[in-house]
């Protein structure tokens, strides 16, 4: 019997023995990119677009910048613009390195902030958007084999995430302190810092966005049987 996601259009199969398989592999996951924005229903896997983040939590105690932030309620778009720019696949192994690059992502969602900036003790809490453009990501896969009813599948073990962006925008609604000096002087800080904020919500964000897209690629591959996208696995 032949799976029903062999005939499913929005599957490229690529072949282990193509020595262009890394190229195979890129137009495969680039031709997924409008099938995901509405989801695949036949896997019930939701659209990539827009996805919702786990609390994201940074603690700094050096520096001018000496707080403990959450965000929270985190929902991200632009995901869905994707284009994936390099593969690196060792499928022997199902570990798969992806280059991606993003030409914006929109953010918004809920922040509370304790510390001090500079030398002023500062307590804020609202709402927050955040803009980031020319975005260069970076994913690796750890896969293994698994095998339910006679069929094998991969699943990921593991995912590690990592990316830079040339330009960002900050912009915060401070339930706190709107509408005084306080509320304006954070938003000013946060975007004339821009770099100095990334660079100290990356390692958290980076967590954060491995477990959510690791858990999106597993919804697929571990429903996809292994023949259906590498048939001479």
């Amino acid at each position: 019997m032949i799976p029903r996601y062999t005939l499913a259009e929005y599957i490229l199969p690529c072949y282990k023995k193509d020595p262009n398989i890394n190229k195979c592999l890129q137009k495969t996951f680039n031709h997924l990119r409008p099938y995901l924005i509405n989801g695949l229903n036949d896997l019930n896997v939701p659209s990539i677009d827009p996805f919702k983040l786990d609390k994201i939590i940074i603690e700094n105690g050096q520096g001018p910048l000496k707080v403990k932030a959450a965000f929270y309620n985190v929902t991200a778009t632009g995901a869905q613009n994707y284009t994936v720019e390099s593969i690196n696949a060792h499928v022997d192994n199902y570990i798969i390195e992806i280059g991606l690059k993003f030409p914006r992502m929109d953010i918004r969602g809920k922040y509370d902030v304790n510390g001090n900036v500079l030398l002023f003790p500062v307590r804020s809490k609202g709402d927050f958007w955040a803009i980031f453009l020319d975005i260069d990501a970076a994913a690796k896969i750890f896969g293994t084999e698994f095998v339910k009813d006679d069929v094998r599948y991969m699943k990921i073990d593991k995912m590690l995430v990592d990316f830079r962006l040339k330009k960002s925008r900050f912009r915060i609604r401070d339930i706190i302190n709107h509408g005084n000096v306080i509320g304006e002087a954070m938003n000013n800080f946060l975007n004339n810092n821009s770099e100095e904020i990334i660079k100290e919500m990356k390692p958290a964000a980076r967590l954060s966005l491995a477990r959510h897209f690791k858990g999106f690629l597993n919804s697929a591959f571990m429903q996809l049987p292994l023949k259906t996208w590498l048939p001479d696995a």
